[in-house]
């Protein structure tokens, strides 16, 4: 029996937000967050709670997932995807078998080192996860902001939102931790105009970081 993993949903979409914003994808969303466990700030803010469940949704094999992909790139979504680590790298290796692109999305409190068992004095060098990665988002959360050592020179991109929580000491720090990584920063919309200010303002102030919206939202999609 292949590669099982757990997935709340699939479907086609425009990527939302970040550097990709506008871009269609299909994207798999995964079952499973530890975000409440660890305690986790972005609880309060969270739109996807259906994904924090690691038993709900459906138990499907990497060949049924990879079959229903009809567009050119595959954003793997959750919840916190590598919480099924082994599939998600199962998966992805599929995906480029088909020449799809892989985006991949996490809270970067899974070390990915700790999981594939890739050696600790050669960070991120040589690990599957990472061939099969064409783009990987991580956005840390509050209070916090932790990312686990073993993404460190893998970041395409660090999603920050703008909550209560974010300061602009916090983001410059990941960022400097992060030098390859386009830092993007979000509006917690529950703040209204407070967040939207913020976030203007930290961007204004640094002008290599970019301004992220939920255009999905706006627009009415998923």
């Amino acid at each position: 029996m292949g590669t099982t993993l757990r997935v709340i949903e699939i479907f086609e979409s425009l990527q939302g937000e970040g550097h990709w914003t506008g871009t269609p994808m299909t994207f798999v969303r995964l079952a499973g967050c530890n975000a409440p466990a660890l305690g986790l700030e972005c609880v309060s803010w969270c739109d996807t709670r259906e994904s924090w469940d690691a038993e709900s949704g459906v138990e499907m094999g990497v060949a049924a997932i990879i079959d229903q992909v009809r567009l050119p790139r595959l954003c793997l979504t959750g919840g916190e995807p590598l919480l099924q680590i082994e599939g998600v790298r199962d998966l992805m290796a599929a995906a480029h078998g088909r020449g799809l692109r892989v985006h991949l999305e996490t809270n970067g409190t899974v070390d990915p080192q700790v999981v594939t068992g890739s050696p600790a004095a050669s960070p991120c060098a040589g690990s599957p996860l990472f061939s099969e990665s064409d783009w990987v988002v991580v956005s840390p959360k509050p209070p916090s902001y932790f990312i686990a050592s073993g993404w460190m020179g893998e970041v395409s991109e660090l999603k920050l939102i703008a909550d209560e929580r974010l300061d602009t000491a916090t983001a410059e720090r990941l960022a400097a931790e992060h030098p390859a990584a386009l830092v993007c920063i979000q509006p917690e919309y529950k703040m209204g105009r407070r967040s939207v200010d913020k976030t203007v303002e930290m961007v204004m102030s640094h002008p290599d970081w970019r301004l992220s919206l939920q255009m999905h939202k706006f627009l009415g999609m998923r």
